[in-house]
């Protein structure tokens, strides 16, 4: 390179403010932090150029401010990026000082004129009426009323101008005290060293991790009950919440699913040993006490911790659309999103689902005699559903608040959709009988009767309603519980808390038994494949599965019979 086209041996600086001299192009929210794409345009000259961009986020991840590009004219280099901070007390304003000054003068005056009007008044208390003759006391009476008015209303005004000027004292105070907490939260200033060819103008792009920010999946449940086939939608939204320094304003948003871990690599499982213990050594008086020297460990990297891992990584997406992988998915928001730094929840909807749902009813009228709706909704769209707080609505009204649990593509879940007041359900009071047997050995047996009564007062059939009642266990050898209605047979394995039930090893759960049309009767959990087989009957659970057709009616019937000695007392029933 001949020495004409030499570059200049000077450093060109550039100090820019970044809220005033760019704009956030993309915000990619996580949950706890946001990457955040912010663009620069600059006049660079030929050779060494030196930038430094002030009030940046204190809570940017210095770590992160490693990706920073060049777009322009001619070759560009980046060959240096430092961050630091820089911590700046805002100056008060030349209109605050004038108020002061202001404030001051009128302070002044009202001392001025409250004086004045003391010594008129200490003037005219030295004044003698019979000495000073009639003929000059109207006079001077008469201007002592004029001037006296004139000093009141010049001391009403200043004391006006002195409670205005102090508000306008207060507001702008307010405002320096905002301008100092802002500048608290954007406290750090980045430096990049760039050596460019071609003098002009260059686009500088920097991407930074900053923690403050965050989203929340929130979700509203719509379901219509009205027909047959219960259609049900899920509204995905964010809450989204941020409070970084930075004022995201019509910003391209992305939230991403994908949780950001401290490191990638996989956790190592170290050997377990187990040995025989051993007595420790007792010295004799005779003999010398040996002491085993114990050997440690480096401390440099116990228990497999290593320093380097404990930094945040968040691999930056190059895509804005919404996209789903086999892992993570992320939705772009429609249009542009403002999210101000007010730590306030914004929320905005993701996408609406159309999703499959199997609804059930269910009643345990000895604990409330109410009939409640369970939904078991299958997530068949493409997108994970995080975990959030639901708000159900059935037929438009709102019923009640659930929470929705992580749920993958393809996965289930159950949700509540509140109690169905048009499904009538009657606990009628217990009845017993009682009776003893025997001469020698008596034993007494108290026979309970349950009756439960449900009334479909809908114009649908419902074909999935269940209702819930138990039986005592004994908790002694004495005291035996026996089923008599339904004439269930025992359960796979059952409890020694239920001794009159023989037990019974099954892989099988025990058939349902019909004990009326459209009812049948069985262990509660016998029909789930997925409990286990062992423990159905244990807790004494049964189950009724209803199917009840408009404006029917059912009843059901629990007996069971509690036997033991006479001589005992049985506590519990």
């Amino acid at each position: 390179m001949s020495k004409e086209l030499l570059p200049p041996s000077f450093i060109h600086q550039i100090d820019l403010v970044s809220a005033e001299s760019s704009k956030i192009d993309k915000v990619s929210l996580y949950v706890g932090r946001a990457e955040i794409t912010r663009s620069f345009k600059i006049d660079v000259k030929t050779g060494q150029n030196q930038v430094k961009i002030s009030e940046l986020p204190t809570v940017l991840d210095k770590d992160s401010l490693r990706r920073v590009k060049v777009e322009g004219r001619g070759l560009a280099t980046i060959f240096g990026v430092t961050v630091s901070d820089k911590h700046t007390t805002a100056a008060l304003s030349q209109s605050l000082q004038s108020l002061e000054d202001r404030r001051e003068i009128t302070q002044k005056a009202i001392a001025r004129c409250t004086k004045a009007i003391a010594s008129i008044e200490a003037y005219l208390a030295t004044l003698d009426a019979q000495t000073l003759g009639s003929e000059h006391l109207g006079p001077l009476l008469d201007a002592y009323e004029a001037q006296a008015e004139k000093l009141d209303l010049k001391l009403l005004k200043l004391q006006a101008d002195f409670k205005e000027l102090d508000n306008q004292i207060s507001q702008e105070h307010a405002l320096w005290a905002a301008e100092q907490r802002r500048r608290g939260l954007v406290s750090k200033m980045a430096t990049i060293d760039i050596f460019v060819e071609t003098e002009g103008k260059v686009e500088l792009v920097l991407i930074y991790a900053v923690a403050g920010a965050s989203w929340s999946a929130v979700y509203d449940i719509r379901a219509d009950m009205s027909g047959d086939n219960n259609p049900l939608k899920l509204v995905y939204k964010a809450g989204i919440k941020q409070t970084t320094g930075e004022s995201w304003d019509n910003v391209s948003l992305t939230l991403e699913t994908v949780t950001p871990t401290f490191s990638a690599a996989l956790p190592r499982l170290d050997s377990w040993r187990v040995g025989v213990y051993k007595r420790p050594l007792t010295s004799e008086t005779s003999m010398p006490v040996f002491r085993l020297q114990s050997t440690g460990m480096s401390g440099d990297n116990i228990g497999g911790w290593d320093r380097e891992r404990s930094r945040i990584s968040i691999t930056h997406r190059e895509t804005v659309v919404a996209n789903q992988g086999n892992l993570n998915a992320s939705f772009q928001v429609p249009g542009f999103i403002t999210v101000p730094s007010d730590n306030e929840v914004h929320t905005v909807t993701v996408v609406e689902l159309q999703l499959e749902a199997t609804m059930a009813w269910i009643g345990i009228p000895r604990a409330v005699p109410k009939v409640h709706i369970k939904a078991k909704i299958k997530n068949a769209s493409n997108f994970p559903l995080l975990n959030g707080i639901a708000s159900v609505y059935v037929d438009g009204s709102f019923v009640s608040k659930t929470t929705v649990p992580e749920v993958s593509p393809q996965e289930s879940f159950d949700c509540s959709l509140g109690v169905d007041p048009s499904i009538r359900l009657t606990y009628h009071p217990l009845s017993k009988n009682s009776s003893e047997n025997g001469f020698y050995n008596k034993s007494s047996s108290h026979t309970y009767s349950q009756h439960i009564t449900v009334h479909n007062t809908k114009n649908i059939t419902i074909r999935d309603l269940t209702v819930i009642d138990h039986i005592p266990l004994s908790e002694d050898s004495q005291v035996t519980i026996k089923l008599i209605n339904p004439a269930l047979p025992p359960p796979p394995a059952a409890s020694s808390a239920m001794s009159s039930m023989k037990i019974v090893k099954s892989e099988k759960a025990p058939a349902p038994l019909k004990v009326g049309e459209n009812v049948v009767a069985q262990w509660d959990g016998g029909d789930d494949p997925q409990d286990d087989v062992s423990a159905i009957g244990r807790e004494g659970r049964i189950a009724w599965k209803c199917v009840m057709t408009p404006q029917s009616k059912v009843n059901i019937a629990l007996v069971w019979e509690v036997s033991a000695p006479a001589n005992i007392t049985i506590t519990g029933l």
